[in-house]
């Protein structure tokens, strides 16, 4: 059973779905974190997550993080595809090897459906995916048994990613429909996988929701839930490409429009759900949860 994990990405946007969920059943959780002051920053931060002050990139900072856990939990991600260090590739080795030294016997790692389904993209590519294969594939044959969570866009993107004051922002043409999931079903369905699945086995498991709408009829009906309504802008790719030319932020979310512009996700999650439980929420009602 596991009672304590190490948790690596516990300042980001969907940590707190997952670690309060950890929390209500009894796990303890010990955090690495490299700027203790954007914890502070976070709303309601559970007093209960011991924090290791430290970086991925250091092994004596890994080390002392895994010291008396049972397993290592990932949530990274990836700021600048051109960094020298990059925590889904450098972290991910620096991770196994601690690991395999401080005979820890599992890894939850959440990922995303292309790492796991890249054909969903048709073609396409991103140097954010292509990073995120490596990590998968260097857990995969690490030999440690490994639990991957592998998300279709997850709801809640839309508050903190697309929402700039009464205004939801993001991209268009997105052609197919995408099986949206909210942050509190991901949460506890991790949850369930840590405290209860068979953890001697490498398991994937598929983390979509159960309707599949596209990007304008989300972004729609999530605006239709707030009183005044939210307006809805939807910029073509090919003028955040112009923009990006001058702006680096938008050339990603240019990079990004055009990797999901054909984008044809299938349903994969039956198996999930059978193990950790159906998603509950809905674009709807996401946040009230």
């Amino acid at each position: 059973m596991i009672q304590k994990i190490a948790f690596i990405g516990v300042t980001g946007n969907l940590a707190p779905f997952t670690y309060n969920e950890l929390i209500k059943r009894g796990v303890q959780i010990k955090a690495l974190v490299r700027d203790t002051n954007k914890v502070k920053q976070i709303r309601n931060f559970p007093k209960e997550i011991e924090i290791v002050k430290g970086d991925l990139s250091n092994l004596n900072n890994i080390r002392e993080l895994v010291n008396g856990v049972d397993a290592i939990y990932l949530n990274l991600s990836t700021l600048d595809p051109k960094a020298v260090f990059q925590p889904e590739i450098d972290g991910v080795k620096n991770v196994i090897e601690v690991a395999k030294e401080q005979n820890i016997k599992r890894i939850f790692h959440v990922s995303a459906v292309t790492a796991a389904f890249p054909e969903f993209a048709q073609g396409a590519e991103i140097s954010i995916n292509t990073i995120r294969k490596i990590g998968y594939k260097l857990l995969k044959e690490s030999g440690i048994p490994c639990t991957f969570f592998h998300c279709s866009w997850i709801m809640d993107t839309i508050e903190f990613s697309m929402r700039k004051g009464d205004t939801l922002q993001a991209f268009k043409p997105i052609r197919h429909p995408m099986y949206w999931l909210a942050g509190n079903d991901l949460g506890r369905m991790i949850a369930n996988a840590v405290t209860t699945s068979d953890h001697n086995i490498t398991k994937d498991y598929i983390m979509q929701g159960k309707e599949a709408i596209t990007f304008k009829e989300a972004l729609t009906r999530y605006a239709n839930t707030h009183k005044p309504k939210l307006k809805v802008q939807l910029a073509s790719i090919k003028m955040l490409k112009v923009i990006g030319i001058f702006n680096k932020k938008v050339r990603m979310v240019a990079k990004m429009g055009a990797f999901f512009s054909n984008y044809k996700e299938e349903f994969r999650a039956e198996q999930t759900w059978k193990e950790l439980g159906e998603p509950q929420y809905n674009i709807d009602n996401f946040m009230k949860g």
